[in-house]
């Protein structure tokens, strides 16, 4: 079952139209992420689309999530990010390579992360939860 355009809506508003990994505005093609993976829940046998487990996400970010436990994306994907971008080629020729350097670019932007910049190991939605 899909999300309806309320639920939608509601979830956009949680963090004020910002994206709840990186705090950058949502683009108009957002999705919606589910902070534990469907995969888990099901396997949990628990409500998939429980709203208190949906955030507002930069459809790439979510891309490269994809179905990882927060942890593993906190520590894995993003905390070697910054290692990977100083691995990629300066004048890539071939076209997976160009791709692959401007996905890790675009992904690496929305965090602040470069060669010499790791993740700071925070994401948007907690720094948001401990303001209230």
């Amino acid at each position: 079952m899909g999300i309806t355009k309320k639920t939608r809506e509601e979830i956009y508003n949680k963090f004020g139209g910002l994206c709840a990994y990186s705090g950058t505005p949502l683009e108009p093609d957002w999705q919606v992420d589910h902070v534990v993976p469907i995969a888990m829940l099901n396997y949990l046998r628990l409500d998939t689309n429980d709203i208190n487990n949906m955030i507002p996400c930069q459809k790439i970010i979510n891309h490269y999530k994809r179905k990882l436990s927060l942890t593993n994306f906190r520590v894995h994907w993003l905390g070697g990010l910054h290692v990977r971008l100083a691995k990629l080629p300066k004048n890539p020729k071939a076209t997976r390579s160009i791709k692959r350097k401007a996905y890790l670019l675009k992904v690496s932007s929305y965090f602040g992360i470069t060669p010499d910049t790791p993740f700071s190991g925070v994401f948007y939605f907690e720094k948001f939860n401990n303001k209230k």
